[in-house]
């Protein structure tokens, strides 16, 4: 292709998303390069100095247009212009060739020019990392082997841009007993968060929510409250929140955890991420009867009669220190405990029974006896 020198050229690079502005730490410096050409130019009035996620694809929209008034192209059909984008991605200060693509600049469009659209994948990271890169245009359909040494290519500018890795808080999914006592819930961050000067601090918000268990039914207190994290990964804060202790059968029930309220917007932290807290049932559901019998329905006075108390079980789940309470009737003394099943006690005040510790399987039953003497009318 033969070369117009009386054509200027603007490049203007335009990205699909509205990126936040990147402050981070700075790499080295690229290497010096030489414009050794005097006819063509370009600017870039809105740069690339921003983020964008990590390896994800960017589209880019070359706009090549004249600064001054065109000279006529020496194709009939105009002079084919390449942008070329260079990204220095291990920090050696030299730039490998990222893209490259060329349009046909044809004065008599509307407006002058032309336009090209390119993508560039951005770098994979772990953590947002700053790459320095430099776009070139050319003029005679190559593309250079770097951004280094004598550039015959046309002008040059240099940009910096951000892969960002995007910053999250992740709250820790709990399940305990419901009778166990407070719950600690743990929020972690996921990647530092920092500036050109170091880790940035910022706080959020935490507050529980009914799921199916709720506050109007006293399943558990509501709380809130605010969290401060030092911006470096794996900074872990924790707060407690208080189920109610009951004795009524209700399932498993949840509470929900969410934040909000994020202190540092700048950086784009993800706090979108809620706990489910399960309260497990531990209270058992249990169908109890008591059946009492004596084994001589028609003693003579000061017989000694032997009283039998039997708990039935009809589920359905285990009864666990069930506990019964039985007054014997006027006309006895002497009531005395003979056998109580397990690890049951019964114990005797005046004339009250009071057998306690009693565990009886689901379908099941168990008994216990006492005596007493009949005494006269």
């Amino acid at each position: 292709m033969l070369f117009d020198r009386f054509m200027l050229s603007v490049v203007v690079f335009v990205l699909s998303i509205q990126p936040v502005m990147a402050q981070r730490y700075v790499p080295a410096p690229l290497c010096a390069i030489t414009n050794t050409s005097t006819y063509e130019s370009l600017t870039l009035p809105i740069g690339i100095a921003a983020e964008y996620p990590s390896g994800s694809v960017q589209s880019i929209t070359t706009v090549v247009g004249d600064t001054e008034a065109a000279g006529a192209p020496t194709a009939v059909t105009g002079d084919t212009e390449f942008a070329v984008i260079l990204i220095d991605t291990n920090n050696d200060g030299t730039p490998e060739s990222f893209a490259a693509a060329s349009c046909n600049f044809n004065n008599n469009t509307t407006p002058v020019g032309c336009t090209v659209t390119q993508n560039i994948t951005m770098p994979t990271v772990t953590e947002d990392t700053t790459y320095r890169g430099r776009v070139m245009l050319s003029y005679n359909d190559t593309t250079p082997a770097n951004g280094c040494g004598a550039n015959s290519f046309g002008d040059s500018e240099d940009f910096l841009l951000v892969a960002d890795v995007q910053e999250l808080i992740t709250l820790s999914d709990v399940s305990v007993p419901e009778d166990g006592g407070p719950i600690t819930v743990s929020a972690t961050l996921s990647h530092d968060v920092r500036d050109a000067s170091g880790f940035v601090s910022f706080t959020v918000d935490f507050i529980t929510s009914d799921g199916t268990a709720t506050v109007a039914d006293n399943d558990y207190t509501p709380t809130s409250g605010t969290l401060t994290f030092n911006g470096q990964a794996g900074d872990t804060q924790t707060f407690v929140v208080n189920p109610t202790a009951d004795i009524i059968p209700e399932g498993d029930q949840t509470i929900i955890v969410s934040l909000q309220n994020l202190s540092n917007t700048t950086h784009g932290i993800d706090i979108t991420d809620t706990a489910t807290l399960t309260l497990t049932e531990d209270d058992s559901e249990v169908s109890l009867t008591i059946a009492k019998s004596v084994d001589d329905p028609s003693p003579n006075i000061g017989a000694t009669i032997v009283f039998t108390l039997q708990v039935n079980n009809a589920g359905p789940d285990a009864a666990v220190a069930a506990f019964v309470e039985d007054v014997v009737p006027a006309g006895f003394s002497s009531v005395t405990p003979i056998s109580t099943p397990g690890s049951s006690v019964m114990s005797v005040a005046g004339n009250t029974i009071n057998w306690t510790g009693i565990d009886v399987p689901s379908g099941d039953s168990v008994s216990a006896t006492f005596s007493a003497v009949v005494l006269p009318p």
